[in-house]
């Protein structure tokens, strides 16, 4: 009995303070989608922390949000990798960010050679072998995998309900001030 009462106590207030109310809860959607974007880069893997910068917030609807990271590489972060398939081929345009970072570690503060030079080409046939060993660990070991999206999924399912309700409790018994 105690819900019915409840529902019929928030469809009053719907119909005497609908406005104020819809703008609260929207702009308590907006807080929590930040505070859970906030939770996944606390739990995303911090290594060259691309992905982390990558997770955004976004609002394609008015009372829709999504949280996702941007970057291909989240979904293998959070899922792992099983063995048996290895990375791109070196090049393949969808290995460059990989490749980049490959370079960015094995050459990080060594001066840069010019394209067509003997140098050049050792240097890209270090990369090409460094990149093709890792391939081979991907392929024979996989990747572990390293859940961001779903433990926040899954603390964030229990406290959304909780801080909607706390809203429109907070409406109800205000009478519909947003103070």
């Amino acid at each position: 009995m105690s819900s019915n009462n409840s529902v019929l106590q928030v469809t009053a207030a719907m119909q005497v303070h609908g406005t104020v109310m819809v703008q609260a809860l929207v702009d308590e959607m907006a807080k929590l989608a930040q505070v859970t974007a906030d939770k996944m880069r606390e739990r995303s893997p911090k290594w060259r922390s691309n992905l982390v910068n990558s997770i955004k917030v976004t609002k394609p609807d008015e009372f829709v949000w999504e949280v996702r990271p941007g970057v291909a590489h989240g979904l293998y972060r959070e899922l792992g990798q099983k063995p048996g398939k290895g990375l791109p081929r070196f090049f393949d345009p969808q290995a460059k960010p990989l490749v980049d970072w490959l370079q960015s570690q094995a050459f990080g503060g060594v001066k840069r050679v010019r394209k067509g030079t003997a140098r050049f080409t050792a240097r890209e046939l270090e990369l090409r072998d460094r990149y093709n060993a890792l391939s081979w660990f991907v392929k024979r070991k996989g990747l572990k995998a390293q859940p961001f999206v779903q433990p926040t999924h899954d603390e964030m399912s229990v406290l959304v309900p909780q801080r909607m309700a706390a809203v429109v409790a907070r409406l109800t018994a205000d009478g519909g001030s947003t103070a």
